[in-house]
């Protein structure tokens, strides 16, 4: 006769379920937001030129109804995020990514500002090293 016995599972781990998010349903949404923001973007440029630019930056033949299709209302076409860069190239405008990562609470870097956060890492590492060089001082006297 066999013997039944249930193991219980008391192992502490500690990586989240994969479907235990705080995430609600439907709250990430946004394409059609995105899809007005780029068709915003683009009024006043030539589709047809745009179409182009698209294709040979990606190597990827794409039509102006094509586009005209990415960015229409209808959820069946989506802009992949090659193209999503390709656009703010050609406008020079960040504000599609600002509108991607605000849900994550996140933001752009502009080019102009990466010196200033490289100078604010470099100065929290002077504070930690200088903290690190006192508590050793400290310990063998020598202060």
């Amino acid at each position: 006769m066999a013997k039944n016995t249930r193991k219980i599972d008391t192992s502490s781990s500690k990586q989240q379920p994969l479907f235990d998010t705080d995430l609600a349903e439907g709250s990430l949404d946004i394409v059609l937001g995105l899809k007005q923001l780029l068709s915003r973007l683009l009024q006043g440029y030539d589709r047809y030129l745009v179409a182009a630019q698209i294709s040979k930056a990606t190597l990827k033949d794409i039509s102006k109804d094509s586009l005209d299709k990415l960015l229409s209302s209808n959820p069946d076409y989506q802009p992949s995020a090659v193209q999503v860069v390709v656009i703010c190239h050609i406008t020079g405008c960040l504000d599609p990514f600002k509108y991607l990562l605000e849900p994550l609470d996140a933001d752009v870097l502009h080019p102009e500002d990466k010196d200033l956060v490289e100078l604010a890492r470099l100065q929290e590492q002077e504070r930690t090293i200088k903290t690190r060089m006192q508590a050793i001082m400290a310990k063998r006297g020598l202060k």
